[in-house]
């Protein structure tokens, strides 16, 4: 009996040990700590002269770095960076939120902040063991993000590691004069806007005659306090010398700048030196940017510097949201946190844990890497926009030399329509050419970019100009369309530096196949099956030899490759390009095989379609890759999670409606259609007598309207893969319409 009452008793208190009762702030792994150094402002032109620091330089070989692309809903700024780094997700800003305050902080000559927030309705001092620091615009932050086509999830990292027992410390500001800057509270911060601990008053400053604002970081007495805390999870240092500095920068005297700027970055490094000589192996150390500074901005210098020490691997970093080694999303630092603090992920985080890759290890190779993407960056918008005028120009041009100059004979007319056709024979080269270009890695100005890529197009179209449009179509989208998918099928290197490829600083995709190469990609391949039948049939006689019969089999094999390719979680990843490849291929090869697509066509099409879906569901959630944005939705549809489906559609609807106001592509689609109306309804009906001559080249331009139409529709850019889907027809035709003069055709 005695045993019994023993043994009960033992059960007893190691139940009671295994529990929280009694305890204050109990660790998910017991020791484990991450400290986050924010210094707001720091863009990659500032890395460069600060890891050249001697105070650093030993710490940065041991150093972990990357490039952290920042996408926020709203301007790249301290705050928004803040919210998504906190909230591994997407929210807003609202400067009318203002910012943080420690609870017995007095507001006004009557009111603390403490009391402010009791008069909104908080909870300051409640429900937790304390609360040292209150954001009072938490609920007017909240409601402005409510109703947006993303569902913000604010105070997400404070929230769940207070729910876990986690101690969260907050330090530093961004004070000057009269204004209160304590953004970095939105990092730390729980869903009502508390961080229990910290300290982000004037202790974190010091008077400093000569310094910006007369004010420096007391970098001392932060560090001291990083050393003695041993209880927190989670301590957050907002650092902001460099910030105060740009921001009086355009008021200084260039010489008094630089004097300045090198001493600002020596006492950063000196503290920073100071921390790492400190640091503990349960500590994970991240020192980071929330947001670049309005010089690098001007520049579009906008990724920002990340370096991280915890284990001892050194390289630089990547994660499954990226699959770029030395580039990571802002999204990833939030699940980071976690893993290191061996704390539960919260449902729907979209981020994925760091990673490093050890074949990469110096930041010199980052710091290319990142030259090379600003680079692209800055100098995208004058190559694609001059692209995409000179298809306008040119579309234009071809149908008025077409409309009007078709009748007239003689040298000058002979010589102008060789000019259009050439021009337009160029346009169907250069996706190829973008794509090549990037293996060049060279930094050259959009001009000199432009005028090669010019040059070696027309040299290309030069060559190919007396060849049949059978052989012509077939070489261009033939050399095209195998590029991208071997270039796919590699890794996509050429793809990542294109500027026709996706973009990094934007941060919409890092991976798989962009919206510009889907809707090449779809053309160029219709476009090679078509003449691939057109080459291989039209013999001259109506038998078709046993090598013709083989086409079906193979146009069958190659769509199906590409379906792969846009589908797999691992290569292409892009569904709604899967689906506007299934609508345009099975368009194509039904008109290619003289199928008739009546009632029973149509509904074949539409069970295609959803078996396509069910598909990329299916196989989004039983792949083994890390979940993509397809696999969340997935998960999301299969849980019945439709609030979020719902706002994912309507954030793709008001993308795509947005880049039809707005885009040059838009601009692209529209003529292309009015061109397209006049070959198909001018009296002549010029459609109509290039289907006698090339049949199958013109039924597969159905083929390729149906997969430009469905781009449109399926994809949240989707006027960007209806323009450069149906750009291929339509340059195609006018090539032909302008072949000889008109009155050789029959007018009927």
């Amino acid at each position: 009996m005695k045993t019994k009452i023993l043994l009960s008793a033992l059960s007893f208190l190691i139940l009671l040990a295994s529990t929280n009762i009694g305890n204050g702030v109990v660790k998910a792994k017991e020791g484990q700590q991450v400290v986050m150094l924010f210094v707001e402002g720091m863009s990659f032109l500032d890395m460069e002269a600060f890891i050249g620091n001697p105070a650093v330089d030993k710490w940065i070989k041991e150093s972990s770095a990357g490039a952290v692309s920042m996408r926020t809903p709203g301007a790249r700024t301290a705050p928004n960076g803040y919210l998504l780094l906190g909230s591994g997700g997407q929210a807003q800003y609202s400067v009318k939120s203002g910012t943080a305050y420690h609870a017995d902080e007095l507001l006004s000559g009557r009111e603390t902040a403490g009391d402010r927030v009791r008069e909104l309705g908080g909870v300051a001092g409640f429900g937790r063991e304390s609360t040292s620091i209150v954001y009072p615009g938490i609920y007017r932050l909240l409601t402005e993000n409510e109703n947006k086509p993303f569902s913000a999830r604010i105070g997400l990292l404070g929230e769940t590691l207070a729910a876990n027992g986690m101690r969260v410390t907050s330090y530093g500001n961004g004070d000057y004069e009269e204004v209160r800057q304590r953004h970095g509270v939105l990092f730390a911060m729980d869903e009502a806007g508390r961080v229990p601990y910290g300290d982000i008053t004037e202790s974190s400053l010091l008077p400093a005659t000569g310094y910006p604002y007369g004010v420096k970081t007391n970098y001392e007495y932060i560090s001291k306090q990083i050393q003695a805390d041993q209880k927190s999870g989670l301590i957050s240092v907002q650092l902001a010398d460099l910030s105060r500095l740009y921001q009086l920068a355009d008021d200084m005297e260039p010489s008094q700048f630089a004097r300045h700027y090198q001493q600002v970055l020596t006492d950063l490094s000196l503290f920073l030196d100071q921390v790492l000589q400190e640091r503990r192996e349960n500590q994970l150390i991240m020192l980071l940017s929330p947001a670049v500074h309005a010089r690098a901005t001007k520049e579009k210098a906008l990724l920002s510097p990340i370096l991280v020490w915890g284990n001892k691997d050194n390289g630089l970093l990547t994660s499954a949201t990226t699959r770029q080694s030395g580039l990571i999303s802002g999204v990833d630092i939030l699940p980071t946190i976690l893993a290191w603090l061996n704390v539960p992920q919260p449902s729907g985080l979209t981020g994925h844990v760091l990673r490093v890759d050890r074949e990469r290890t110096t930041i010199s190779e980052l710091l290319d890497q990142v030259k090379q993407i600003h680079h692209t960056y800055a100098t995208r918008p004058a190559v694609i926009y001059t692209y995409v005028m000179l298809q306008i120009i040119t579309l234009a041009c071809a149908a008025l030399m077409w409309l009007w100059g078709k009748r007239r004979e003689g040298a000058i007319y002979t010589g102008l329509r060789r000019g259009v056709r050439l021009a337009l024979l160029a346009l169907l080269w250069f996706p190829f050419l973008l794509l090549v270009e990037g293996l060049l890695g060279w930094k050259a100005s959009g001009q000199i970019v432009l005028g090669l890529l010019i040059t070696v197009a027309l040299l290309a179209a030069f060559l190919q100009e007396h060849r049949s449009l059978a052989h012509t179509t077939l070489t261009i989208s033939g050399v095209t369309m195998f590029s991208i998918l071997i270039d796919g099928w590699t890794g996509a290197t050429m793809m990542r530096h294109s500027y026709l490829g996706y973009d990094p600083v934007i941060g919409a995709r890092f991976y798989g196949l962009g919206n510009e190469y889907e809707g090449v990609l779809i053309g160029s391949a219709i476009l090679f099956v078509a003449s691939l039948y057109q080459v291989s049939r039209l013999s001259g006689s109506k038998e078709l030899t046993r090598k013709s019969n083989l086409v079906p089999i193979g146009a069958t094999l190659l769509f199906g490759t590409i379906l792969y390719y846009m589908v797999a979680p691992g290569l292409g990843t892009d569904a709604g390009g899967f689906l506007a490849g299934l609508v345009g291929f099975f368009v194509a090869f039904a008109r290619l095989q003289d199928w008739r697509l009546g009632k029973k066509g149509l509904l074949l099409l539409a069970g295609g379609l959803m078996i396509g879906i069910i598909t990329l569901i299916a196989g989004s959630l039983l792949t083994d890759q890390p979940l993509t944005h397809v696999g969340r939705v997935s998960q999301q549809i299969v849980s019945g999670e439709w609030a979020e489906v719902s706002k994912m559609l309507e954030r793709k609807l008001a993308m795509n409606v947005r880049l039809i106001r707005v885009s040059m592509w838009s601009k692209v689609f529209v003529v292309s259609l009015v061109v397209l109306g006049l070959l198909a309804l001018r009296n002549d009906r010029f459609l109509r007598h290039l289907a006698l001559d090339t049949p199958y080249l013109v039924k597969g331009f159905a083929g390729v309207i149906a997969g430009s139409l469905a781009g449109l529709v399926l994809n949240d850019s989707g006027i960007v893969t209806a323009a450069t889907c149906i750009v291929f027809l339509v340059v195609l035709a006018l090539y032909a319409a302008l072949e000889e003069p008109a009155h050789e055709r029959c007018s009927t």
